[in-house]
């Protein structure tokens, strides 16, 4: 057997922002050698200049990429990869993701921290795994993409950025405080629980190559409508397999249970970062792979992806009730906003896959807006990102408690907020295709995430602080709260303008 390389179709443009951000990590590492630059102050700089040169060759690739009524074959690198508008649309979201955890170098890592460089290095390379994940063609791709970001993920859970110095040793617990202990608790929950998952995942992908005899993810769809023999017990079980092990990238009810401890410990930055962008990257792939090479299956899979919608919804808004830490709380707020988003794939029609791509946008800036203001008020020890830090914050900081009444608002899905379309536009998608029910409990849901958004609310503006502890604004984080709430309100007003968007990235 000898490999058949067509040099014809690779398009090295279409993964121009890839390469920028590659050729970034690496200047990035470099500078970390030299004295003079080893700062967050060069570093972060250096970074965020290659993530948006990115984002603007993202912007312009964009307009270039392929539509449905061109009738251009998206396949590029002889299938392996995908230029199409949905994947670019997915990269900025990846790109504008990872500027908070960039941004918010003012405090990460510390000037004593001795892997400064390996911080925004291991950011850049997360995102340029992401970016290949969603452009992905080939399981083979996907999977190799994947790895590469949740490795990166693993290592920056436990990075220890704000208080370690990057030389610690199990031995040495006794010497560190709580924030190190729980960060490097949180990397090894999230490496074991990761290595499962992506056990599983390559099971099931190599499971449904059996079946089907290739690994391309059109060429799948193909082959089940032309191949009765491609129906068989060996593409079901791969199905579900693969299914369950992306069901934990993206935090799905019973895969969830790594959420709350790796969001607590983790540095809030990266923190911030994953909450949405490795959402957005599992969903990415889910989306093809259901809506392009599994939609004559249907019958079969949607009964299962309907009921792990609804009770990921149900037990995530339920469990955020009684967390008394804001990052676990919005770890559990996260598990339930991706039952919503599974509600998009359950609809299987091009209205519910847009209708993903809107509420990823708009839960960007929610989720952005509220981890920068939790990183505002972040203090020190296991107390340090309670909700009673926000007792009174109205009178202190008024702006920071209107912002971050805005967000909850938002997330809680209040018209006539970005939020409270995002989740129209689902439940009109699951409507249209006939499923009433799924769109009626997911109302419920909301209806109980109302109370600990409103708690939130609560504890600013009708209880007294009991900390005269100073806010550590930054110029980057207030620059994230400020463009997080006036796309949140902007987007409420015109929000059939992005879903037009939206629906214009869906090639398939």
């Amino acid at each position: 057997m000898t490999a058949s390389i067509n040099f014809e179709d690779m398009n090295w443009q279409a993964i121009a922002p890839e390469l920028i951000l590659v050729l970034t990590a690496f200047t990035v590492l470099l500078m970390g050698l030299l004295k003079t630059f080893n700062n967050n102050t060069y570093l972060s700089k250096a970074s965020a200049i290659g993530i948006l040169t990115a984002l603007g060759y993202t912007l312009y690739l964009w307009g270039l990429a392929p539509t449905i009524s061109e009738g251009t074959s998206p396949a590029m690198f002889s299938g392996s990869l995908l230029f199409d508008r949905f994947s670019q649309s997915f990269n900025i979201i990846f790109l504008l993701m990872s500027l908070f955890a960039v941004m918010a170098a003012v405090r990460y890592p510390k000037p004593n921290n001795e892997n400064k460089a390996e911080y925004f290095c291991l950011v850049l390379m997360t995102v340029v795994g992401m970016m290949f994940l969603a452009k992905s063609g080939n399981l083979i791709t996907a999977f190799i993409s994947l790895e590469i970001f949740s490795i990166s993920l693993y290592i920056l859970c436990g990075f220890s950025a704000k208080h370690g110095k990057g030389t610690e040793q199990p031995g040495d617990d006794q010497h560190l405080n709580w924030e190190t202990l729980a960060s490097q608790e949180s990397t090894v929950k999230y490496l074991l629980m990761g290595a499962f998952a992506s056990a599983i995942l390559v099971y099931g992908m190599a499971l449904m190559y059996a079946g089907t005899g290739t690994t391309e993810i059109r060429e799948i769809g193909h082959q089940l409508e032309t191949n009765p023999y491609s129906l068989n017990k060996l593409l079901y079980i791969g199905m579900g397999l693969t299914f369950c092990g992306l069901a934990f990238k993206v935090s799905l009810v019973p895969f969830h249970a790594w959420t709350p401890d790796v969001y607590q410990g983790a540095p809030t930055p990266i923190t911030g970062f994953m909450s949405v962008a490795t959402k957005a990257a599992a969903y990415a792939l889910i989306a093809r792979i259901f809506f392009i090479a599994l939609p004559s299956l249907e019958e079969i899979w949607m009964p299962f992806l309907f009921g792990v919608s609804v009770i990921t919804m149900l037990v995530g808004n339920t469990a955020a009730i009684f967390q008394n830490d804001v990052k676990r709380m919005l770890a559990y707020s996260g598990v339930a906003h991706a039952g919503y988003l599974l509600i998009g794939i359950v609809a299987n029609s091009q209205d519910g896959v847009a209708s993903i791509l809107f509420y990823l946008g708009v839960y960007l800036f929610m989720n952005i807006g509220a981890f920068a203001i939790v990183y505002m008020l972040e203090g020190e020890g296991e107390q340090s990102t309670s909700i009673n830090r926000f007792k009174g914050l109205s009178k202190r900081k008024p702006m920071l408690a209107a912002a971050m009444s805005l967000f909850m608002l938002s997330l809680a899905g209040f018209p006539p907020t970005a939020g409270f379309f995002g989740k129209l536009y689902l439940f009109v998608a699951a409507i249209k295709q006939g499923y009433v029910l799924i769109a009626v409990l997911a109302v419920v849901a909301s209806m109980i995430a109302v109370y600990f958004y409103l708690r939130v609310i609560a504890m600013m503006y009708f209880q007294e602080g009991e900390s005269e502890e100073a806010i550590n604004t930054s110029r980057g984080m207030t620059t994230i709260v400020t463009v997080s709430s006036v796309a949140i309100v902007t987007i409420g007003l015109f929000p059939s303008k992005f879903m037009q968007w939206a629906l214009s990235s869906i090639p398939f």
